[in-house]
C-alpha cells in the first residue's frame, strides 16, 4: 500500500495531507481556491484552526473485480481496491515556537474483501476481521532541521517505487498485482495452480510500514534524504531489525513537473532491495511518463522488474479532470528461478471534484511463464469509486 507522508516543512506536510498549512508557513489563500474548497460535498472534519487542530479523515474504495483465468470467469463485489485500501484515521497538529511543529497520526485499514486476497476458492467469503493498524506515530518537524518520526508508520523507502503523476494510480501503478493479486493462475490442463498473481508480480517497494525511528532532511534544490530503522509488529512480530535509506526529488520547471525516488533497503534476511521510480508531467498538454524498476539480491535467486506508463490528463468535463493511461510490466525470476512475469494494462479515471470522488476503470493481462509449469494467461477488469473525506 502506497501512501507515505514525506514532508520537510509545515506547509508541505499540510499539502501532503490535504489540509491547510499554518498561516506562518503559507502564502495568503486566493479567493478562488477558498471558494473551490468550500464547494466540496464533505467539509473537513476538523476541530481547531490552522495552527492547532484535531482532524478525522478517511476514504472508501470499493468496486467490482472480474477475473478470467483462462478456464472460468469470476466476479467479486463489493471488492476493496487493493491499489488504495479503505481506511480511516485521526490527525493532530500543533505549531510550536521557533518554527517547530508537532503532529500525530493514527490510522486503520479495513478491507474484508480485497482484490489482493479474493480468489476462486473463497468467492463471497468476507473476512470481517481483517482490520490492520497502518499508522500510530508522532513527529517533530522543523524547516531548518528536518523531520523526526517515531512509531508505526512508513519506513524511508516506502513508496519509492511508486512515484506516479499520471492521475490513474488509484486503479493501476507499478505494483500491478494490487488490482487482482488474490486469484490463482490456471494450469493448461484446466486445474488451478498454487501460484497467485501476487506471487509473480511485485515492485520491490522498500520496507513498507514498520515500528521505526525515521529522519527526513530539509529539501535542498528539490532533493531530500531520509533514513529509518525499525522492526515489524503488525500484523505479526518478527523480531528482525531492518533499515533503509532513500533520496527523493520534487521540482517544477516551467511546464514540467518532475518527481523521483531512489532507495536501498535491508529486509533483515541477508538480502538487499534496490528500487527507483520517476514520473514527469507536462503541465500544458497533460502528457506524462512514469518509469519504475526494482532488484532484490537474494542468495537463491535475484528477482527484478521494469515498469513503464504513459498517461494523459484533460479537462473534458466541468466536474473534474479526466485521466487516461496505458502501462507495461516486465518481471524476471520473481516467482522462482527462470520465471517470467508480464502484464499490460489500460486505465481511465474521472474526477468528481465536488463529491471528492474518483470513478475508475482498469483492465489488465497477467502472464507467467515457468520452467516447471504451463500456465494460462489471465485477464482482469476492475471498476469502482474512491470517496475521500
Amino acid at each position: 500500500m502506497r501512501h507515505v507522508l514525506h514532508v520537510v516543512s509545515p506547509a508541505l506536510f499540510s499539502v501532503a495531507l490535504g489540509v491547510a498549512a499554518p498561516a506562518s508557513a503559507q502564502e495568503p489563500a486566493k479567493p478562488a481556491q477558498a471558494s473551490k474548497e468550500a464547494e466540496h460535498w464533505i467539509p473537513k472534519l476538523r476541530l481547531g484552526d490552522d495552527n492547532a487542530y484535531f482532524e478525522f479523515y478517511g476514504q472508501i474504495n470499493k468496486g467490482l473485480l472480474s477475473y478470467d483465468d483462462g478456464g472460468q470467469t469470476d466476479n467479486y463485489f463489493p471488492a476493496d481496491n487493493g491499489n488504495s485500501s479503505s481506511r480511516a484515521g485521526f490527525r493532530i497538529y500543533s505549531l510550536m515556537e521557533n518554527d517547530w511543529s508537532f503532529g500525530a497520526n493514527l490510522e486503520w485499514e479495513w478491507n474484508p474483501y480485497s482484490t489482493t486476497n479474493v480468489n476462486q476458492l473463497n468467492e463471497d467469503h468476507f473476512d470481517w476481521g481483517t482490520d490492520l493498524l497502518r499508522k500510530a506515530e508522532i513527529y517533530l518537524n522543523s524547516k531548518d532541521y528536518g523531520k523526526f518520526w517515531f512509531g508505526q508508520g512508513s519506513m524511508a523507502s516506502d513508496t519509492t517505487a511508486e512515484v506516479d503523476l499520471s492521475g490513474t494510480d488509484v486503479v493501476g501503478y507499478s505494483l500491478v498485482s494490487d488490482m487482482a493479486g488474490g486469484p490463482f493462475f490456471r494450469n493448461s490442463d484446466g486445474t488451478l495452480s498454487t501460484v497467485r498473481v501476487k506471487d509473480a508480480f511485485t515492485n520491490y517497494d522498500g520496507l513498507s510500514r514498520k515500528l521505526r525511528v525515521r529522519y527526513d532532511t530539509p529539501a535542498f534544490g528539490g532533493f531530500s534524504f531520509a533514513t529509518s530503522v525499525g522492526t515489524q509488529v503488525v500484523p505479526e512480530e518478527t523480531d528482525v531489525t531492518v533499515w533503509d535509506a532513500a533520496v527523493r526529488y520534487n521540482e517544477t520547471y516551467d511546464a514540467f513537473k518532475v518527481a523521483a525516488a531512489l532507495a536501498v533497503s535491508r529486509p533483515g534476511d541477508g538480502n538487499s532491495i534496490y528500487d527507483a521510480s520517476v514520473s514527469v508531467l507536462h503541465l500544458d498538454t497533460g502528457l506524462s511518463l512514469t518509469l519504475a524498476a526494482g532488484y532484490s539480491d537474494k542468495e537463491t535467486v535475484d528477482g527484478r522488474y521494469g515498469y513503464v506508463k504513459i498517461g494523459y490528463q484533460a479537462d473534458i468535463f466541468d466536474v473534474g479532470k479526466t485521466a487516461f493511461s496505458v502501462d507495461a510490466y516486465f518481471g524476471k525470476d520473481i516467482a522462482g528461478r527462470g520465471s517470467k512475469s508480464d502484464s499490460f494494462g489500460a486505465q481511465i479515471v474521472q474526477n468528481l471534484d465536488y463529491l471528492q470522488t474518483e470513478l475508475y476503470l482498469g483492465a489488465r493481462t497477467y502472464s507467467l511463464d515457468q520452467e516447471t509449469a504451463d500456465l494460462q494467461d489471465s485477464f482482469a477488469v476492475l471498476g469502482g469509486a474512491r470517496i475521500k473525506f
